[in-house]
Order: C-alpha cells, then sequence, then structure tokens
C-alpha cells in the first residue's frame, strides 16, 4: 500500500511462521511494528504486522530476500501476496526479483510455517 509519501507493507503471521519471519526481519535489519485490531466481529488468529517506511526509503529488495530466503528454508513455508488487483499469488518458486515486483503492489502478505521451528 502507498499514499505517495509512505509505502506500508501488511504481514498476517499464522500457525509458526511469527518467531522465525520476524527474526528473519530482524537479521535483515528490516524495522517492523505490530497492528493491533479491534472488532466486535470474530476475526482470524493471526499475527499482524507492518513494516512502514517512506516511499523513496522503502528496503523492497532486502525485503523480497527474507521472503524468498525464509521460503527455501523449510518446506513446511508459504508466503502468499495478495496484488491490488485481486489476485493471491503463491510466492514459492519466485526469485527476489520477481518477489520485489509483487511486494510492490501488495495489500496484504500471508505468511504461514505449518510446522513449529523445533520440528524436522
Amino acid at each position: 500500500m502507498s499514499t505517495g509519501t509512505h509505502t506500508s507493507i501488511r504481514l498476517t503471521l499464522f500457525k509458526h511462521s511469527s518467531g522465525s519471519f520476524l527474526a528473519a526481519l530482524d537479521a535483515a535489519q528490516i524495522p517492523h511494528e505490530p497492528i493491533h485490531m479491534f472488532s466486535t466481529n470474530p476475526q482470524g488468529s493471526g499475527l499482524v504486522e507492518a513494516i512502514t517506511a517512506l516511499s523513496e526509503a522503502m528496503p523492497w529488495n532486502a525485503i523480497a530476500k527474507v521472503v524468498v530466503a525464509w521460503i527455501e528454508a523449510r518446506k513446511s513455508r508459504e508466503v502468499i501476496i495478495h496484488t491490488e488487483t485481486g489476485q493471491s499469488i503463491q510466492a514459492k518458486g519466485y526469485s527476489a526479483s520477481d518477489v520485489q515486483k509483487l511486494l510492490q503492489n501488495s495489500t496484504n502478505v500471508i505468511v504461514i510455517d505449518t510446522k513449529p521451528v523445533d520440528a524436522p
């Protein structure tokens, strides 16, 4: 999501993805912060984080590299990028440059790891 002066990537982390994915962002020195959501209706159980920066300062390449490396580290991991045009694209198998282009047009990024970090 972009407003012209700043850009934000919304990350929704499910299952066992939050610890390892946020640690990967931290290791790459990509700042992120939680989004606290309040609703009177039932909501999904995912943790929501955001990466926000001035439009020209968003580290697109670094974020794309984190996404690709995180997916490739375990078979139980998946990242789904929802775009402004309504597409849902699974990032598995894409290069960092392709993921970077997808992230720049994203409305939400779903991050999932179906197995705990200590599972084989």
